[in-house]
């Protein structure tokens, strides 16, 4: 079993990070202009924040993927995660709804989180919950996902793969 999903965040404050990345950027080149000795480690960290900046920017159009096979499951795109099911005590799904701003409008969505109960700790990955075609009728404040969408989708099923299989 093999599927991509619309990465999101299990903590819901990207925005801090970005606004901390700024303020610190722009304190260091502050420093880095009027400082007479220009350190290695400023540059390291301006780099860091730099990057932090860039991984903020991008992480609305990052999609994600997990792949699960007969041994484990495999969460990431970049960064894997491989999670054996002898290691897995319980799974457990939470949906919640989440709203942001853009262009001066509230927007809404379902996030759904799935969280792994492993004998080394528990492990969780968020995802977005997408609306069918069906549940597309938009009603003002509705996100457009029904509780068949909720059942349906990849984490719902991948919890249902891995139970079916009996390895818990």
């Amino acid at each position: 079993m093999k599927e991509k999903y619309k990465k999101d965040t299990v903590s819901r404050n990207k925005a801090l990070l970005l606004v901390a990345c700024i303020v610190f950027l722009a304190i260091a080149c502050v420093l880095k202009i009027y400082s007479d000795r220009t350190g290695k480690n400023l540059d390291l960290y301006m780099i860091l924040s730099l990057g932090a900046m860039f991984y903020c920017a991008l992480f609305p159009f990052w999609t994600s993927e997990f792949t699960a096979d007969d041994n484990a499951v495999t969460f990431g795109r970049v960064f894997r995660k491989k999670i054996p099911y002898s290691s897995i005590r319980s799974i457990d799904i939470q949906t919640e709804k989440r709203t942001y701003r853009r262009d001066r409008r509230e927007y809404s969505y379902v996030a759904e989180i799935i969280t792994f109960h492993c004998e080394d700790g528990d492990h969780s990955f968020a995802g977005m919950v997408e609306p069918s075609r069906k549940s597309l009728t938009y009603i003002q404040g509705s996100t457009g996902v029904t509780s068949e969408d909720k059942a349906n989708s990849a984490f719902s099923r991948l919890k249902y793969f891995i139970e079916s299989k009996r390895y818990l």
